[in-house]
């Protein structure tokens, strides 16, 4: 059976409304139009009638202003730079990274703006220098990603005309930087204090590494909420265990068969909690009775498989939202830098 594509084709063609078909039903020159459309000039002038017939007429039509003709009259690019703090590859095995970047793209889309993703030259969570992004290309431009501490771009960033916004916690020696993250010390504070209300006083920490801005903030809160508590620090019940489930069944298998740990752990190491947990149902570990567990989830149910855990629950997506926001109010002059803010992370017990 022979199909006719022409024919087809042609019957599902509808044409892109322009300005000057909604001039010519709505009996004026597409100078008012454009000027209604770009919300005023102050030098065309129009009734309000004329506004509304004009909107309303442009709304039924379906009209969406050229992006291009858009940018020349506002001298905008209207894109957003993003730029993650490692290779494509760790991007993708990490699932908190679709959310923050979906977080972005609709805060983006509310304000009519389009995104540019652009793949980190030096990665490895170090940032890349403003020159990856050339001001007449994008707005304004988000780092994205877990920073190591000996970072050293972001002073060239602070310098960079291109307003930014930095996803991440950076190294207090950093002055006045844009930046929105969970609060990772008042995480850990909470943590080890909903640990002692139930009774535990011998508390571990678990982080994937040390080398972290973000890590080092957890370390700190860790180390804080033990000295505010009159509870033991012990240097050898803190563990840098990697970012990867593999990393955390072996960690469980030396955690388990030692005799000095631990009643309980804070265990901030997302990914590696996957292994970690497998382990614990291997052995049989009843959860809180034999060990207390208070974990940071990487994607919403992470640790459903595993009952008795309580869970700090980072909402990612609120926080690409919330970043992508605050950027937008910087490119649009409606603050002033430094932006500076920390999330607060909910605990739940599952």
């Amino acid at each position: 059976m022979r199909h006719n594509f022409e024919q087809s084709a042609e019957e599902v063609i509808v044409p892109v409304p322009t300005i000057r078909d909604i001039a010519k039903q709505a009996g004026v020159s597409h100078t008012v139009v454009s000027a209604i459309l770009s919300g005023g000039n102050g030098k065309v002038r129009y009734s309000k009638e004329t506004e509304r017939k004009v909107l309303t007429i442009a709304k039924r039509l379906g009209y969406r202003p050229h992006r291009g003709a858009q940018s020349l009259a506002k001298k905008k690019t209207l894109t957003i730079g993003v730029c993650f703090a490692w290779e494509m590859g760790e991007v993708h095995r990490h699932p908190a990274m679709a959310f923050i970047l979906a977080g972005i793209s609709e805060t983006l889309s509310k304000h009519d703006y389009s995104l540019l993703l652009r793949v980190n030259p030096v990665s490895g969570g170090y940032l890349p220098k403003p020159s990856l992004f050339h001001p007449n290309e994008v707005d304004g431009v988000l780092l994205v990603g877990a920073i190591r501490d000996d970072e050293r771009n972001l002073n060239l960033w602070r310098k960079s005309p291109v307003p930014f916004m930095l996803i991440s916690t950076p190294n207090a020696r950093f002055k006045k930087i844009n930046f929105v993250d969970w609060d990772n010390f008042g995480m850990a504070v909470q943590a080890v204090k909903f640990l002692a209300q139930r009774g535990y006083k011998r508390i571990g920490l678990v982080l994937p590494s040390f080398d972290y801005t973000c890590h080092q903030e957890n370390l700190r809160g860790f180390r804080h909420a033990l000295l505010e508590l009159a509870l033991p620090f012990n240097e050898s019940w803190v563990w840098a265990v990697g970012f990867e489930p593999d990393c955390g069944y072996k960690f469980a298998q030396e955690f388990l068969a030692s005799k000095s740990r631990p009643d309980a752990l804070v265990f901030l190491a997302e990914m590696a909690f996957v292994g970690f947990g497998k382990a614990l149902i291997e052995r049989g570990c009843r959860l809180p009775e034999d060990l207390g567990l208070v974990v940071k989830e990487k994607f919403p149910g992470q640790t459903s498989f595993l009952s008795g855990v309580a869970v700090l629950t980072p909402d990612y997506f609120q926080l690409g939202a919330v970043a992508a926001e605050w950027l937008m109010k910087l490119v649009k002059g409606e603050c002033q830098p430094p932006v500076q803010q920390l999330l607060s992370v909910p605990l739940k017990v599952t």
